[in-house]
């Protein structure tokens, strides 16, 4: 996998996770436990990098195959990347899915 960037998401609780931002059809390691976030990633108008707005996020511990979002794709819904935080930890996973999902914020890679 061909790494973009690095991105920091901030969930609710004010923690801030760090993300390895890839593009949306990068190939994941089999095998990959962690918590991921799809996002349109695009250049900053506004200052210099890019922001990513993000339209998807969840958590797997194997996640070979991006899951759809209400039935349709993300790239047909306009995302373009797969931001990846490795946790192996199930519980840690889903408290950190669920920080983000309350705290729905684009962040800056």
């Amino acid at each position: 996998m061909n790494k973009l960037a690095t991105v920091k998401f901030s969930g609710k609780s004010g923690v801030r996770y760090a993300f390895k931002v890839y593009p949306l059809e990068a190939a994941i390691a089999q095998g990959f436990a962690g918590v991921y976030v799809v996002t349109l990633r695009k250049e900053s108008k506004s200052k210099s990098g890019f922001v990513h707005r993000r339209m998807g996020t969840g958590q797997s511990d194997d996640l070979p195959l991006l899951p759809s979002s209400d039935g349709q794709s993300y790239a047909a819904r306009g995302a373009n990347c797969i931001c990846l935080h490795a946790e192996t930890d199930r519980d840690a996973r889903l408290k950190i899915e669920q920080d983000l999902i309350r705290e729905p914020q684009a962040g800056n890679a």
